[in-house]
């Protein structure tokens, strides 16, 4: 009985100490993972944003403009979400943190950002910045995004990629999340990235 008991605890400890294959996540999980050289932007609380800022965090980034009338509030309410999720596991939830990159800085200042992105959630943290600056980061990652312009007197919009990209403590991109987006789905697969490092 003793021993049953052991060795169920055993492969209990085995289970949760067991690395996840890649198989078992949805996100394309970049191995090795993509070293980003260093810039310069400005957080929507006035402080310098630079590859600093996202070294000893898990940082979740997604690239938008606040003016996006459908995909930047949807992605951000399901981050939202999944942050309220991995609230619920204090180990998950240690040292995240979410970033909003505007591809819009004509309208997009510090205190548009400051309006916008607490919203969604008070720690979240908003970021922009000149569009030297803006476009030095979009085109190490990969991110697309070109500005539309619309009929006389409208607004333009920016058609932008939509993916989510997970940056691990040591500054490097981990791990991208293609639309669409679930909160489940994005904390789940976190928790095994994490199990990977």
């Amino acid at each position: 009985m003793v021993l049953s008991l052991g060795v169920g605890v055993w492969l209990g400890n085995q289970v949760f100490k067991r690395k996840p294959s890649l198989e078992e996540i949805t996100a394309t999980v970049l191995n090795p993972p993509k070293t980003v050289m260093d810039f310069r932007l400005t957080s929507h609380r006035d402080e310098p944003f630079t590859l600093d800022s996202l070294k000893g965090k898990w940082s979740f980034l997604f690239f938008g403009y606040t003016h996006c009338p459908d995909i930047c509030p949807t992605t951000l309410h399901t981050l939202a979400q999944m942050d309220r999720i991995l609230a619920d596991d204090r180990d998950a939830h240690a040292n995240v943190q979410v970033v909003f990159v505007s591809v819009d800085p004509r309208r997009d200042t510090v205190q548009q950002l400051g309006k916008y992105v607490p919203y969604f959630n008070r720690a979240f943290v908003g970021v922009t910045g000149s569009e030297d600056e803006i476009n030095r980061v979009t085109k190490q990652l990969g991110v697309l995004h070109i500005r539309v312009e619309q009929k006389q007197g409208q607004d333009y919009l920016v058609d932008h990629s939509a993916s989510i990209m997970l940056f691990s403590p040591n500054g490097a991109l981990r791990a991208l999340f293609g639309a669409p987006h679930e909160a489940q789905r994005l904390a789940a697969d976190f928790k095994k990235i994490r199990k990977l490092e």
